[in-house]
């Protein structure tokens, strides 16, 4: 049968001429498209063993609903989570590694897949090198247990490394501010923040003294900013927001910056962020 679609004949006639059903050649014709050496036997029907035991379905379980994070981050938690994030799960396998469609079909299993709402997508675009352009932007404040907390953030927009990420309990000047990126070994050469408003004529100064570029956000705009408006959601949804529920956590920043650079995978650049950052010193 295969061999007579091969020549050009059309499975339909090919079935009528065997006397089959038109299913019964394209199986055929099916089973002769693989790697290696042409073979029509039946494949094994002893059931492959599942890498998802019970106790990766509690993992699963426990992540998303203790944390409340998504398949992707799921996915990462089940690889690598950071050690004080992990003492406050009951079930946590690691070094698992399972497809975001399995993650989703054990949330699927348990009614806990799905989100209420769907996310605007933002427009791309991309640095070409490491230190090419920074971007700098504030998270705050936030509330906890009647004090108000400030996380100033500055990315690498090429490797998406995470530069700073620092915990103030006022908002930070710009003093302040240039104080962080002072301790930085390296400089880039253009820093993009909010409009030029919020960052006056000091910050200028600075930016031109390190021989920097200021470059400003448009008003309302936070697409300009895409790449450090992304890494504060994922700050706040990974670490800050959990903090009301674990504030012991509030000394952890550094490790989770640790982790985030080195362990955490970023889908947007396919690689760990150090890789990248860290490879073209």
């Amino acid at each position: 049968m295969v061999n007579m679609v091969r020549m050009g004949l059309s499975k339909k006639v090919v079935a009528e001429i065997f006397g089959v059903s038109r299913q019964t050649v394209w199986k055929w014709c099916k089973r002769a498209k693989h790697r290696g050496r042409e073979s029509f036997r039946d494949l094994p029907r002893r059931p492959k063993k599942s890498k998802i035991t019970k106790k990766v379905e509690l993992s699963v379980v426990e992540i998303r609903t203790k944390l409340g994070w998504g398949t992707a981050r799921i996915q990462q938690a089940l690889f690598n989570i950071p050690r004080f994030m992990r003492q406050k799960l009951i079930a946590c396998v690691q070094r698992v590694r399972l497809s975001r469609v399995s993650i989703n079909g054990v949330l699927k299993e348990y009614g806990l897949n799905g989100y209420g709402r769907e996310e605007k997508a933002w427009k791309f675009f991309r640095a070409k090198k490491p230190d090419e352009l920074w971007q700098l932007d504030v998270k705050g404040p936030f509330w906890l247990h009647g004090r108000k907390y400030w996380f100033p953030v500055c990315v690498d927009d090429y490797s998406r490394y995470l530069l700073v990420c620092e915990r103030f309990d006022h908002e930070p000047t710009t003093d302040e501010l240039t104080g962080l990126l002072e301790k930085l070994r390296r400089k880039p050469e253009k820093i993009l923040t909010d409009n030029e408003a919020q960052f006056g004529e000091k910050w200028k100064e600075w930016c031109r003294d390190n021989g920097i570029e200021p470059l400003f956000a448009h008003p309302y705009y936070p697409q300009d900013k895409g790449k450090v408006e992304r890494t504060i959601r994922n700050i706040a949804e990974e670490f800050v927001n959990l903090l009301r529920k674990f504030p012991e956590w509030l000394g952890k920043i550094r490790e989770y910056r640790r982790w985030y650079n080195r362990h955490r995978f970023h889908r947007g650049i396919n690689t760990q962020p150090a890789r990248l950052y860290t490879s073209s010193i």
